[in-house]
């Protein structure tokens, strides 16, 4: 996704605060085992839910989209 920093943060602050995988992929126009493949590389951080799917913080997506201009 190529677009001015600072038009990405604020498109990255109106979202949820807690987003899944699905969302983050949707949201950057990538498949999802990119996105997947972020977290097991520990590029981006992440947790499990009690159900199991992956949740990321939108404070550290904002962090790594900040320092990974190329996504």
């Amino acid at each position: 996704m190529n677009m001015p920093d600072d038009i990405l943060k604020e498109r990255i602050k109106s979202l949820p605060a807690i987003l899944s995988i699905r969302e983050i992929a949707d949201f950057f126009s990538v498949r999802y085992l990119t996105i997947y493949r972020l977290i097991q590389a520990k590029k981006l951080p992440a947790w499990k839910d009690e159900e199991g799917g992956w949740c990321v913080a939108r404070a550290d997506l904002l962090s790594f989209s900040r320092k990974n201009t190329n996504l």
